[in-house]
């Protein structure tokens, strides 16, 4: 045990070298839930333990296979559907435009081109039969055989989809294609669906712990609708038989889903309850530490999620300072405008003062050149007067002038 104490570091590369080694013992089926590479790496982010559980649920092919035969009726009949009929298909699509779409759960039927589709949804989505629809498109053009497309025998994969609704909001009807396409007014086009919507919410407690499968029972803890009920689900599904595989899955589930949601009490005795009695071989050492790695991964998304939602916190808070700068820089430019307004009046002020002060300058020399010109003329008349031999004192009188100017007129006549 000390051993497993020092190892560091699980990465998705151990576990493919690893796998080998255990593939064939006893412990396949727990371990074969978790073979699936997102879990290791960042092609695609998990956004749910919810959704996860599901996976693992429908990774198991005996779950899948008791859900499509009790879905598509073929239970007890000669067509019914077994494990060895169906392979896992990759769930990874390039679309026409070059984008990555991928759906949660596909099966192939190993015999003939047939796929099954299955989506769990936790809320309602409006664009569920367009979603369906590429993923069906997708998984179409993957499969065909476009060489053989003019054989007459040749026929085309077909995909059969299905929507696992656990969401607590009432989805009255889904929204099948037939209902989201254009209609020609006048014609009746024959009803189709493109997928088979499954709400958990139609079906009652008992229905889903009596259908055979571990699936149902997920789907009725989805169900639960406060603490009380998710307590009794949980004892009712621990009173059934549970295969190992089922009781380790339930065990992550109260630990990484549900444990907020009990009582320390209730969750002690449920982990206790579910625990695996295993022998100490190699290969179940080799268990242990794969499910602790598991364990440690599911506790780090957790951290992840709360440091997502610190950084959240924060990245709103920096938003509402950027928006709070905003309108402060939005105010100090409109303080700025009303500045410059004004700035633009008193330079109109301004400009209309100097053209005032302009024609005050214009009527000023009007003014002078009058003066000078009255002057003048007075200046002529006392001229004649005084060359009219009129005496100086008549002069004085007449003109209203001082003495000195006229002395000065008789000096400017003499030298002119």
């Amino acid at each position: 045990m000390k051993e497993i104490n020092e190892i560091k570091k699980f990465t998705y590369d151990d576990y493919i070298y690893y796998k080998k080694f255990f593939k064939k013992n006893k412990y396949n089926e727990v371990l074969m839930l978790c073979d699936t590479e997102e879990k290791y790496s960042d092609r695609k982010e998990v956004n749910k333990p919810h959704d996860k559980i599901f996976k693992d649920v429908l990774d198991d092919k005996k779950e899948v296979v008791t859900f499509l035969n009790e879905r598509l009726k073929l239970a007890n009949t000669k067509y019914a559907l077994k494990e060895d009929d169906l392979e896992k298909y990759n769930r990874e699509f390039i679309t026409g435009n070059f984008q990555s779409i991928e759906s949660d759960i596909i099966y192939k039927k190993k015999d003939q081109n047939i796929f099954f589709l299955i989506e769990q949804q936790s809320t309602i989505e409006p664009a569920m039969s367009y979603r369906i629809m590429r993923y069906q498109w997708a998984i179409i053009e993957s499969a065909t055989e476009k060489e053989k497309l003019r054989q007459k025998e040749y026929k085309l994969p077909s995909v059969i989809s299905f929507v696992i609704y656990t969401g607590t909001e009432k989805w009255e009807k889904a929204n099948y294609l037939i209902d989201k396409q254009e209609k020609l007014l006048g014609c009746k086009p024959e009803f189709f669906e493109n997928f088979q919507f499954i709400n958990v919410n139609e079906y009652t407690k008992q229905e889903l712990l009596d259908k055979e499968g571990f699936l149902t029972k997920v789907m009725l803890l989805e169900k639960a609708r406060n603490y009380e009920e998710l307590e009794e689900y949980l004892e009712l599904i621990m009173e059934r038989h549970l295969e190992d595989k089922h009781k380790e899955l339930l065990q992550r589930m109260i630990k990484y889903v549900y444990k907020n949601k009990l009582s320390d009490k209730k969750y002690n005795k449920f982990i206790q309850e579910l625990q695996i009695n295993q022998e100490k071989g190699g290969d179940s050492m080799f268990a242990e530490i794969l499910s602790k790695k598991i364990d440690e991964v599911f506790e780090m998304e957790e951290k992840v999620k709360k440091q997502q939602s610190k950084v959240k916190q924060q990245e709103s808070k920096v938003k509402e300072q950027e928006s709070k700068v905003k309108e402060q820089e939005s105010k100090v430019k409109e303080q700025e405008s009303k500045v410059k307004e004004q700035e633009s009046k008193v330079k109109q002020q301004e400009s209309k003062v100097k053209e005032k002060e302009l024609k005050v300058k214009e009527r000023e020399k009007k003014l002078e050149k009058q003066e000078a010109e009255i002057k003048q003329e007075k200046n002529n008349i006392i001229m004649n007067m005084l060359r009219n031999n009129i005496d100086e004192n008549t002069i004085l009188r007449i003109v209203n002038i001082d003495k000195s100017r006229l002395v000065k007129i008789k000096k400017q006549m003499m030298t002119s």
